[in-house]
């Protein structure tokens, strides 16, 4: 019976593989597609986060829907009635994605969590942040994708359901900043892990709507946190250990959210999303 926590445990193996560290022309999966399909497909190069799907089904006995284009595997999946609602997706069901709004998919991943507006995935030929190509990046990693990229989400023929799915690490992107997030962000940034922002200056609280447990307001005797030292250094404001509007302004430019000097809700699911990619890597 493969069910789409399967194909997610297949997936969640090669976590951490780059074609870039290949020693062998080609991929991995590239080179199983190869096998079925023409040996075009094992060279450098060719793009392979469908080819990361085909592989995984076929372990899990679905050996009825290869494809190594994602529109192909679009138009398969609407002919056999497998489309769903991005809103209904489940563990293993596969996500594709549409980066440029033109109408064409450019990428797929397999879903592991639905949040509110967005998934956590695992996919193959991608980057582990924004920053590098999220389509042709040479790696698999874990990712978080908002909802407004996504052009379809597929079921495959599973003959089993799948189960939620809250893998060890991940973060719940709720929108409060508390112990847990504090705790990601220190196993991150190699600073003591003991969920505490320490020693923050109590007038500056009425920047943090959002701030919740472990936040130690104090007076004007406050020492400031190791851990917010590190982030202003990464925020590219002044590292005093004081979290202050400047502290959040430095957070939203960074990451790419409205700049208003409140840490609301927003700002800090953007931050929980940017700490799941980060995890996803270690």
């Amino acid at each position: 019976m493969a069910t789409g926590n399967d194909l997610l445990r297949v997936a969640s193996k090669y976590l951490g593989y780059n074609r870039f560290d290949d020693p062998k022309p080609g991929t991995i999966f590239g080179r199983a597609f190869a096998e079925l399909h023409g040996e075009a497909y094992a060279a450098s190069g060719v793009p392979y986060c469908d080819m990361l799907v085909t592989f995984c089904l076929r372990e899990i006995g679905i050996t009825n829907f290869d494809s190594a284009y994602v529109p192909g595997r679009i138009a398969t999946a609407r002919a056999r009635g497998w489309l769903v609602k991005r809103e209904d997706a489940l563990p293993g069901d596969l996500v594709c994605f549409d980066w440029d709004g033109d109408g064409v998919a450019d990428h797929i991943g397999i879903v592991e969590i639905k949040y509110s507006w967005s998934y956590q995935t695992i996919e193959g030929n991608t980057s582990g942040s924004w920053r590098g190509s999220q389509s042709n990046g040479g790696g698999v990693y874990r990712r978080v994708r908002s909802f407004d990229t996504v052009i379809a989400v597929i079921r495959p023929p599973y003959t089993g359901a799948s189960r939620p799915v809250v893998p060890a690490g991940t973060l719940a992107v709720d929108g409060w900043w508390g112990q847990s997030t504090t705790r990601a962000l220190q196993r991150i940034n190699g600073t003591p892990q003991d969920g505490q922002v320490s020693s923050q200056y109590r007038p500056n609280q009425q920047y943090f709507p959002a701030a919740g447990s472990g936040w130690e307001w104090t007076g004007e005797n406050a020492e400031g946190s190791q851990l917010i030292v590190k982030l202003q250094r990464a925020f590219h404001v002044d590292a005093d250990g004081i979290a202050g509007p400047e502290f959040v302004r430095g957070m939203q430019r960074y990451y790419r959210v409205t700049v208003d000097g409140y840490m609301g809700h927003a700002t800090v699911r953007a931050l929980q999303h940017a700490i799941n990619r980060q995890l996803g890597r270690k």
